[in-house]
């Protein structure tokens, strides 16, 4: 079970909640207008946008997500369990010469965790040796090891993807990655399957999609995305979008859960191309060890940010 915590963090992470604060230079920001004018992304009403999700050739970014889950766990006492988690990782995009397509390099730089369950209190800090419990230490030292490319046609879907992740598990199915599940969180992290035309506020639309995951299973997921209006932040123009959605699991897996309930909120930078902040709460009932296995109720708070575009 020490793993737990581990796949619901980055379960959350396909999803995009953050809290999100970017740190663009202006070299960055007239770079990224060069490839991307104002008009034209933005309506002549100055509300209504095109919204599509773009990798930059030459750009490196910085992500970071945040989680704060609190498990209903017997086995934990009556205070249940708490986990605070920390994951950076960068995408580095290069294009490929004498194509439109796209390479991109996804590596794992920091982790940092800090677990409270049946009154003892557990930590790990990938920087830091001397904070590291043995049994953290057994799950999570092999994520920063891993790394996985992946190749993007001009529309930002993958057509190949190639890592080390089965090959820096520890041994026990635990810390790394699977292929399939570094592919599901590539296409989340931009696909949120936005409507190909410019859209007025309030403009709602849905995004169904399958994922077959490690631990989990087969995964149905049903989201609702509606785009409020434009928001200044920091200086720059961005779409303020909501969302809710629920996720069924076929229960093939070692871990499957049932009424879940996701919210949220996004903010995208039509112009990068890009979300830029986003949080989402996600309440469900989780259950490890198949049907027999035992119930706990799960409320995770996920705040995903882009910490930089180098």
């Amino acid at each position: 079970m020490n793993y737990y915590f581990l796949i619901v963090s980055l379960f959350c992470l396909y999803f995009t909640a953050c809290n999100r604060s970017s740190e663009l230079s202006q070299t960055e920001q007239s770079s990224t207008n060069e490839s991307k004018d104002m008009d034209s992304v933005w309506g002549e009403d100055g509300k209504s946008v095109l919204l599509k999700s773009n990798w930059i050739p030459g750009k490196e970014y910085n992500f970071r997500q945040v989680t704060d889950m609190k498990m209903d766990l017997p086995l934990a006492g009556a205070e249940g369990s708490q986990t605070e988690m920390s994951i950076d990782f960068k995408i580095d995009v290069k294009s490929l010469d004498g194509s439109s397509n796209k390479k991109i390099q996804l590596g794992f730089d920091k982790v940092k965790v800090s677990m409270q369950m049946a009154g003892q209190n557990m930590v790990y800090d990938s920087e830091d040796p001397d904070n590291q419990s043995p049994l953290l230490k057994t799950t999570l030292s092999s994520l920063s090891d891993q790394s996985y490319e992946a190749t993007f046609d001009e529309n930002n879907k993958i057509l190949s993807l190639e890592g080390e992740g089965e090959a820096a598990s520890n041994g026990l199915g635990m810390g790394a990655m699977s292929q399939g599940d570094v592919e599901n969180m590539l296409q989340q992290l931009g696909d949120f399957k936005f409507p190909e035309a410019m859209i007025d506020p309030n403009t709602k639309w849905q995004n169904k999609q399958n994922f077959k995951m490690q631990q989990i299973g087969e995964m149905n997921m049903t989201v609702d995305y509606t785009y409020i209006g434009p928001v200044e932040s920091d200086g720059k123009k961005l779409a303020k979008i909501t969302f809710s959605g629920k996720a069924e699991t076929s229960g093939a897996g070692l871990v499957s859960f049932k009424d879940s309930q996701m919210t949220g909120t996004m903010l995208f930078d039509p112009q990068l191309g890009a979300l830029l902040e986003s949080e989402t709460k996600m309440d469900m009932t989780m259950s490890i060890g198949g049907e027999s296995g035992a119930e706990m109720d799960t409320a995770t708070v996920s705040k995903y940010s882009l910490i930089s575009v180098d």
